[in-house]
């Protein structure tokens, strides 16, 4: 199937007042046609338990695939997920991929359980079966609401936990927005009305971060080239990778120059004739935090109207 979400790191101070939000939108939006133990079905909390695994020579990561082992344990009982996922395609912090899962009696590697489609061409499942090896591991706990949205349905996981490789460790802390039913328009629009709480738009995931983790390699920097002024995908990834490296490193005088060379060229653009392009130029010329202008809505909801525009396209 294929996967598509929004990805977004969230502040500790912003989750309670998240979550009240989410709770009132699940009661008020189905309130008037469902029962109460029906309302409670659209709001779950689990823990998640996740091992990646690769080749030593990262046969899976080199050919755009992830491959993990997934437990899931609720109040009742606990289940095991095989999941490969490939072919993502990312723009700022909007990911769509192929996913194939399959159910597992146990947390053991089973690849036979999954069609050949999901793993790179002319690839020897048995072999890869036989040389794959657990590289570094997720453990967090997830809190879902279950929205229903214009004509869509979206689903926002809450994740807090932490990544595990060679007895280093990086927090998790971030909401996705995934759609279940509908359209990328209602996911986008939706996310524009969570921007309330500081969101910050991301686009590593959680296993771009654990190689990242298992190799000790920093966020780096992206340059900058011409044909950012010409390709309004490239350049989200431009400001989105940059800006990572920008909070990642508490590097503001570099993040000062970077929003410079975004606002040139989007004053350029048909945006630069919309209000939250003009309130962003307005915030952008008294910054004094890398971090509070990277979580701020204005910053956040011009990259969702950007994202936008190129589903359009």
């Amino acid at each position: 199937m294929k996967e598509i979400e929004l990805k977004f790191e969230i502040a500790t101070k912003d989750i309670h007042d998240l979550k009240i939000f989410l709770n009132q939108w699940v009661n008020c939006d189905q309130a008037e046609f469902e029962s109460s133990s029906k309302i409670q079905n659209n709001i779950h909390e689990l823990k998640l338990f996740n091992t990646y695994y690769d080749t030593q020579d990262y046969y899976l990561r080199s050919n755009g695939c992830g491959l993990r082992i997934r437990g899931t344990q609720d109040k009742l009982n606990k289940q095991f997920e095989i999941t490969v996922k490939h072919g993502n395609k990312a723009i700022a912090g909007l990911h769509e991929r192929s996913e194939y899962n399959a159910n597992l009696p146990d947390d053991h590697l089973d690849l036979t359980l999954l069609p050949s489609s999901a793993f790179p061409k002319d690839c020897n499942i048995e072999n890869l079966q036989k040389m794959l090896h657990p590289l570094f591991s997720t453990h967090f706990d997830r809190q879902t609401w279950l929205i229903s949205f214009a004509n869509s349905e979206i689903e926002v996981a809450l994740d807090q936990g932490e990544i595990i490789s060679n007895e280093k460790s990086k927090s998790i802390q971030e909401v996705e927005l995934e759609i279940k039913q509908g359209n990328k328009h209602d996911l986008i629009n939706f996310a524009i009305e969570l921007s309330r709480f500081n969101l910050h738009l991301f686009s590593q995931s959680k296993a771009s971060r654990g190689y990242r983790l298992l190799k000790n390699a920093p966020v780096n920097r992206t340059p900058f080239t011409l044909q950012f002024k010409h390709d309004l995908s490239s350049l989200l990834n431009f400001w989105q990778q940059n800006e990572e490296y920008a909070l990642e490193n508490n590097d503001l005088a570099f993040y000062q120059q970077l929003l410079i060379q975004i606002n040139e060229i989007l004053a350029n653009h048909d945006i630069a004739h919309e209000s939250e392009f003009k309130q962003w130029q307005q915030a952008m010329t008294n910054i004094n935090s890398v971090y509070d202008f990277a979580y701020s809505p204005i910053n956040t909801v011009l990259k969702l109207l950007l994202v936008a525009r190129l589903n359009k396209e």
